[in-house]
């Protein structure tokens, strides 16, 4: 049995789904050989699950639908391969959240010459975690240069986020993804969102001209000096 079944776990997003999944030999048709059976805790009909195979190689995934989570509740869980319980075991799921990635992830140049992206929970505000302390990070990178990756992390309450011109190369083109994990159910990250692309246009500043203008200034003081001293010798 254990040649079967390797590395059991499960998340939830804690709205409506709980997922598990685990690790089989690449050969096991998941549907086929697998059932998975689970009750709530003080709810005595047991439900099925037939698990598919996992977008993942060599995994199987079960995700089972309910239309609440509470804190405390225990879902209890065996595992059958070809009619023969194989696993048993249980889960609560306010400990093993892995939120809901945030959506609508946008971004807007500031007049300042700054990049300012903005998003929007993924949960209504009937849901356990709309409002909850959140903890995000963003992440964002140059397409001309993928493996240099900045990531920041936003220890407060927000739904923006300012991406300083300083940080950026001058006419290169950058990707933007975010992600997020609540303080109270910190078991996992959330996937990265749906990525936001932006260009950061060469302009020349007030900074490039006075970068410019102090090396010019100094080679015609020069030049004129060199005028004058010829001029006064002569």
């Amino acid at each position: 049995a254990t040649g079967h079944v390797q590395e059991f776990a499960c998340f939830t997003d804690y709205a409506e789904k709980l997922v598990c999944h685990w690790k089989v030999p690449a050969q096991v048709n998941c549907s086929k050989e697998f059932l998975l059976y689970y009750r709530k805790e003080f709810f005595p009909p047991q439900n099925v699950c037939v698990p598919e195979n996992g977008e993942e190689s060599f995994t199987c995934t079960c995700t089972m639908y309910s239309n609440y989570f509470v804190a405390g509740f225990t879902y209890f869980l065996a595992l059958q391969f070809n009619g023969t319980v194989v696993w048993n075991s249980s889960v609560i799921p306010a400990l093993v959240v892995k939120p809901r990635a945030p959506k609508n992830l946008s971004i807007e140049k500031a007049e300042n010459g700054n990049f300012n992206l903005s998003w929007e929970e993924s949960y209504t505000p009937q849901s356990v975690l709309s409002g909850q302390p959140v903890i995000y990070e963003v992440k964002y990178w140059s397409k001309q240069r993928p493996r240099e990756v900045s990531v920041k992390s936003i220890n407060y309450q927000a739904k923006s986020f300012e991406i300083t011109a300083s940080s950026l190369q001058r006419g290169y083109d950058y990707v933007a993804s975010i992600r997020c994990k609540y303080t109270d159910y910190p078991a996992y990250w959330s996937d990265w969102s749906d990525e936001v692309e932006f260009h950061y246009d060469y302009q020349v500043t007030s900074e490039d001209i006075l970068q410019m203008a102090v090396p010019v200034s100094c080679i015609l003081i020069m030049v004129v000096a060199v005028i004058c001293y010829f001029c006064f010798t002569k």
